[in-house]
């Protein structure tokens, strides 16, 4: 019975009389139930299953994602490497594939997991220079404009709103008494009129 990868455990189905028994034994990638065991990745010859070629730090196992993982790229820096991964492959017609350049890279090394690129968003260098001059003279926009959106936090509404406070106490402390003072007069005047007649 053939198995697959995807999973660690290898389901073989027994018919015993009239019911069927499914047994399950753990595949052996050296690793019984670990997550992370890996097995070098090879390409084999069916249906004797003869090992014709091993692909250099490219692993699977239990779970195709976790030996990704685990992988490295360096077979694809290698020419050799990926015409005997071609030719066992068989694609055809025959794919031209050139090897990745070792001289390019900074951050990384042939030999970094696929989890350090993906860990580093593959990124190789970060280019964080503005050149608002060259954007400007590429697009000619007519206009620019943004909008600064902000929260105001709980200090600066009270420190508003004691200044709206005072602010208001001291204009009402002039407005209030000339307000008093200039409505007292008229009913002064009022009334003197009023007794005058």
């Amino acid at each position: 019975m053939a198995f697959i990868y995807e999973t660690n455990w290898k389901f073989t189905p027994e018919q015993i009389r009239q019911t069927t028994t499914v047994y399950t034994n753990s595949i052996s990638y050296n690793c019984g139930t670990s997550s992370t065991c890996i097995d070098q990745s090879s390409i084999y010859k069916y249906p004797n299953k003869t090992r014709l070629f091993d692909v250099k730090n490219f692993y699977t196992g239990c779970y195709v994602l976790e030996s990704l993982l685990q992988s490295t790229l360096e077979c694809f820096y290698n020419q050799s490497c990926i015409n005997q991964t071609l030719f066992h492959l068989s694609s055809s017609p025959p794919m031209i594939v050139r090897p990745l350049e070792p001289s390019l890279l900074k951050e990384y090394s042939e030999n970094s997991t696929i989890q350090d690129l993906l860990n580093k968003l593959m990124i190789e260098e970060w280019n964080s220079s503005k050149l608002y001059d060259v954007y400007y003279n590429k697009c000619s926009p007519k206009q620019c404009s943004y909008i600064l959106e902000t929260r105001n936090d709980l200090i600066y509404i009270f420190t508003t709103l004691f200044a709206v406070a005072g602010g208001l106490a001291t204009i009402l402390k002039f407005v209030v008494p000339n307000l008093m003072k200039f409505v007292r007069k008229r009913q002064r005047l009022q009334s003197n009129n009023g007794k005058s007649k």
